[in-house]
C-alpha cells in the first residue's frame, strides 16, 4: 500500500504515541502541531484505509495491518532520516521531511525489503 508523506507522518505519530498507551486524536494533533480538524480529516482517511480504528472518546489504535505498515515505515524512517542528518549535515526537520518523501515513493516490496535491512532482522 502506497502512502503519502503526510499519511506516513500521521501513522508514525500514532505508532510512537501508542507505545506509551492509549492514543487520543488530540494527542496526535498536539504531537504534530496540526489543528484538530485537520487531524480528524486525516484520521478519517487512515480509517478508510483500514490502518486505524477509532473508538469511543476519540481513542485511536492501529489495526494489525496498520501496525505492520507503521513498523516498516518506522525502521526505514529512523535509518533514512538519521543518514540524511548525519551524512549530509541536514537539520532534523529537513532530514525527516526528506525521509518521508523517500518513503512515500517506495512500493510495498521495496519497503518490506528495506525495513528488514533497517531493523536488523
Amino acid at each position: 500500500m502506497k502512502l503519502t508523506a503526510v499519511q506516513i507522518r500521521y501513522l508514525l505519530a500514532i505508532y510512537q504515541l501508542s507505545k506509551k498507551g492509549i492514543v487520543r486524536s488530540s494527542e496526535i494533533a498536539d504531537s504534530l502541531g496540526i489543528s484538530r480538524p485537520s487531524t480528524h480529516r486525516m484520521l478519517d482517511q487512515l480509517l478508510k484505509m483500514n490502518l486505524i480504528m477509532k473508538e469511543k472518546y476519540s481513542f485511536i489504535s492501529l489495526t494489525e495491518s496498520g501496525r505492520e505498515i507503521a513498523e516498516q515505515h518506522y525502521y526505514c524512517f529512523i535509518h533514512i532520516s538519521g543518514s540524511l542528518h548525519d551524512c549530509l549535515n541536514l537539520s532534523r526537520d529537513i532530514a525527516e521531511n526528506g525521509a518521508l518523501a523517500i518513503l512515500s515513493k517506495l512500493d510495498s516490496a521495496t519497503l518490506r525489503e528495506l525495513s528488514l535491512q533497517c531493523s536488523g532482522s
